[in-house]
């Protein structure tokens, strides 16, 4: 009924007459063998259509005979089931992970051993009878263990590669010096000029792009316009957010002699996906001239896992940045603005430095609601955090505090500068043509400044009350004005 050669290798002898009694009568041809080492002779001699060993055998386990069958291209397609004496335990968890097809326990019923053989051999066609070729065989024993500990070194080396990973995904909680640490330990591994990472979670898209040495703005631009083609490629969809990028310097410069890339090209690229999402992109960017592209690279797995863990630490900040922002304009909320503008009111006090606050209010915003519908509404309302994000310094807060209400805290700003800041803004807001039905949609906005004096010790409440009392005297002056109080 069955034209199918087994190899069954058990130490017990008992054992494996009663299993190759019940395998040859169920029509199987059965090859026996006593340990490790034999079975692999075995194989050796002819390759068989299923391997049935015990984990625990003598000179070699099944588990590495398993790991060999399934490094070794003839044999990786060798259906292999391992058997254990025992229900649980590590040593099940283990076959597993040697690639074993099925872990069966020894003593179970006879007859699903046979329906776990049916299982790995449905859809296969019996092998051709012959010998393997010389050169793909192990003449003795000795070279049987040195591929064994081969195998043993090269899995020791994956698992401490990831272990490495994980814990910089375990320790390292701030999500730059994650992306720092992650960049630096496989550009160790794998030399490659830049590494671009693109997180997507269907509604944030973020690109990071890390570079390892000092470059030009040519080269950058180069990365660039690469990061986005992987996005095309993988399916990203297009979102409105921009590239965040991050420049990492390896001790400031190149080794002695290293020579300035002229290009980049990719290395490795890495589409993460969950289902039909893509969710990220790792990718991997070098010099085309580089000597090391002939050498191998590590499993893409490992890329993966170490995507993983820069992913981890991208969510969590992005859960973080949600509790304190605007979902609309993705500047901060009221509430954090709040609690911003009281640390700042406290640090000013105990260094005696100034500071200032701005509260923006656009003009007749509710006419474009009626006219434009709300959706164009929002898009001006994010169009404007665009332009405070990119009018101000990095130091300074810029929140919506509420409908149609921004704010902006100006740390060590005094009046008059906070009043030129103001009035840039509110050049750049009027000049600004927003997105719209109509190409013609302009918009003002009335500006109150207030500063806030270290010897007045006023209270954070008094600054926030003139600026708003400041907002309200510039509407009433006719709007599209700054006003200070």
């Amino acid at each position: 009924m069955r034209d199918y050669h087994l190899l069954l290798a058990d130490e017990s002898q008992t054992v494996k007459e009663m299993l190759s009694y019940v395998c040859s009568s169920a029509g199987y041809s059965v090859e026996t063998a006593e340990n490790g080492i034999d079975a692999l002779r075995a194989v050796l001699r002819r390759i068989p259509d299923l391997v049935l060993i015990d984990i625990r055998m003598p000179k070699l386990s099944g588990t590495q005979v398993c790991r060999i069958l399934k490094e070794d291209p003839a044999t990786r397609d060798v259906p292999v089931i391992l058997t254990t004496s025992r229900k649980t335990g590590p040593d099940r968890v283990h076959a597993l992970q040697s690639g074993a097809d099925k872990v069966l326990v020894k003593d179970s019923d006879p007859g699903e051993i046979l329906r776990a053989a049916e299982e790995c051999l449905v859809g296969r066609a019996p092998r051709p009878e012959g010998k393997r070729e010389e050169k793909a065989t192990f003449p003795d024993d000795m070279e049987i263990l040195l591929r064994a500990n081969e195998i043993l070194e090269s899995n020791l080396l994956d698992t401490v590669l990831y272990n490495e990973v994980g814990r910089v995904g375990r320790e390292v909680e701030d999500f730059d010096s994650t992306v720092r640490t992650v960049a630096r330990f496989l550009l160790e591994i794998m030399s490659h000029e830049a590494m671009a990472v693109v997180f997507y979670d269907g509604v944030f898209l973020e690109k990071v792009i890390v570079y390892h040495y000092q470059t030009n703005e040519r080269i950058r631009q180069e990365a660039a316009e690469w990061t986005e083609k992987f996005c095309e490629e993988a399916g990203v969809p297009v979102a409105l957010r921009g590239s965040r990028v991050i420049e990492i310097l390896l001790e400031g410069k190149r080794m002695d002699g290293a020579r300035h890339p002229e290009l980049l090209h990719p290395r490795i690229v890495c589409p993460i996906r969950s289902g039909e999402m893509v969710r990220g992109i790792l990718a991997f960017l070098t010099d085309p001239g580089d000597s090391s592209l002939t050498e191998g690279t590590p499993d893409e797995d490992l890329f993966k896992y170490s995507f993983t863990a820069l992913e981890n630490a991208w969510l969590y900040r992005q859960i973080s940045r949600v509790s304190v922002t605007d979902g609309l304009t993705g500047l901060f909320n009221h509430r954090h603005f709040l609690e911003c503008l009281k640390r700042e009111h406290f640090r000013s006090l105990r260094y005696r430095a100034v500071f200032s606050l701005l509260m923006i209010d656009i003009d007749h915003f509710k006419k474009i609601n009626d006219v434009f519908g709300h959706p164009t509404g929002d898009q001006v309302l994010r169009e404007l955090a665009d332009i405070l994000r990119e009018g101000l310094r990095s130091m300074d807060l810029p929140a919506r505090y509420g409908g149609e209400e921004f704010a902006v805290l100006l740390p060590e700003t005094n009046e008059q500068d906070a009043q030129r800041v103001s009035e840039r803004l509110r050049q750049a807001i009027e000049r600004k043509v927003f997105a719209a039905p109509t190409p013609l949609l302009h918009c003002t906005v009335s500006i109150g400044v207030s500063a806030f004096d270290p010897e007045s010790a006023v209270s954070e409440g008094v600054v926030l009350e003139r600026a708003d009392k400041a907002l309200y005297e510039a509407k009433r002056q006719g709007r599209n004005r700054v006003c200070v109080r």
